[in-house]
């Protein structure tokens, strides 16, 4: 019912026909479920439902910051979309999208995300219905930039000219899904192996029902992303190339995920806390010169490659140039924290003392997160490898 629509009696995908009243419904109730999922997240446990930020504790390892939670997240993520990525072959379509696309604008998408704190989901999604005035700000931005920089690309078709490239190319699309297959698997088998872990370690029912909670909230993510269409990097330039053939449906998609979560965040933060644990965050109204720069940055790079943190991070799995975007979009989240924020702030950082750091945060939070006490050097060096 969501995927097709049969007027004609042929069962054509609906991304490949019109805009009719089926693919409205489609991209809207996508939208509706992205907010079910983050409404819920904030209503059981409190929590933010951002994507930069869930790629950013991945790419770190920092069990600080949610580390179990966001990696089962994430798995969850993927198990609707791998579903519909290997039974629909009309899902995704980036044949001929040019690699460069996603390398300058998953760079740039990294930069901005870190220095503007929030994306299309932190700041749109869940940061305009709890009406901060950062948020609101980001989001016009990027979408006023990502608007302006997707009509000069997608009128001109720069960087949308990709190819095969040669027969070693055509061979590597062709076979992607089997690729596909292997790291979705490999995705699934590290999901099972640490929820039966953290279950194995949970003290209370509380930790224990979050791990169930987790990957469930991540599912109706991940549907909701495929349902609107929000993984189809061509999708999103279609919506933000303003042409003849312009798409208005990203436009329900917001509708749906905003719409829905101005009412129930309204709701919940009467509450004086979260159903099962955490608290409630507060809402930063300050403002810098941070939330003018990272979602101009922002809308660039998502202009140009049209996918922000979350789809971005789908398709590593689904997309066959899609660990070039992952890839420059750590690149760019390295860059920020550790060379465009000090100089924004003005807080002075040696390579060296970062990089050091870094390897070190990384390997302590490695070790904490299996309990290994004071290990010794080759322990470290050697966990740190298989890291």
């Amino acid at each position: 019912f969501f995927f097709f629509q049969a007027e004609d009696g042929i069962r054509a995908p609906l991304w490949s026909r019109g805009l009719g009243d089926v693919y409205k419904r489609q991209a809207l109730f996508g939208g509706v479920l992205i907010a079910i999922s983050t409404s819920l997240n904030l209503f059981l446990n409190g929590r933010i439902t951002g994507m930069s930020s869930i790629f950013y504790t991945l790419l770190t390892f920092d069990t600080k910051e949610g580390l179990l939670w966001k990696f089962l997240f994430m798995c969850g993520m993927l198990i609707p979309t791998y579903i519909i990525f290997i039974t629909n072959s009309e899902f995704i379509t980036t044949k001929y999208y040019s690699p460069f696309a996603f390398i300058i604008g998953g760079f740039l998408v990294g930069i901005g995300t870190k220095v503007g704190n929030g994306c299309t989901s932190g700041h749109a999604v869940c940061g305009i219905p709890r009406l901060a005035k950062r948020s609101i700000v980001a989001t016009t931005l990027f979408v006023a930039l990502g608007l302006a920089i997707g009509s000069l690309f997608g009128n001109l078709n720069w960087l949308q000219r990709g190819g095969y490239g040669s027969d070693w190319g055509m061979l590597y699309y062709d076979n992607f899904k089997i690729l596909s297959s292997i790291l979705s698997g490999i995705a699934f088998s590290a999901c099972v192996i640490v929820a039966a872990l953290s279950y194995a370690r949970s003290k209370t029912n509380t930790e224990v029902i979050d791990i169930f909670v987790s990957v469930f909230l991540g599912s109706l993510f991940g549907l909701g992303l495929s349902l609107s269409g929000m993984c189809n990097p061509f999708k999103i330039i279609s919506f933000l190339c303003i042409n003849n053939d312009w798409d208005p449906s990203l436009i329900f998609v917001m509708v749906g995920a905003i719409g829905v979560n101005l009412v129930t965040f309204w709701f919940i933060f009467k509450r004086e806390k979260p159903v099962m644990q955490g608290s409630f965050p507060s809402i930063k109204n300050e403002f810098d010169n941070q939330v003018i720069i990272g979602p101009i940055l922002f809308g660039i790079g998502w202009g140009i490659s049209g996918l922000c943190p979350g789809p971005g991070m789908l398709g590593f799995f689904i997309l066959p140039q899609g660990f070039l975007f992952v890839i420059s979009l750590a690149i760019g989240c390295i860059t920020a924290t550790n060379i465009v924020i000090p100089m924004l702030t003005q807080t002075k950082v040696t390579p060296a003392s970062v990089s050091d750091r870094s390897l070190k945060q990384i390997i302590n939070n490695s070790l904490s997160l299996i309990h290994i006490s004071e290990p010794t050097r080759p322990e470290r060096i050697s966990y740190a490898v298989f890291c």
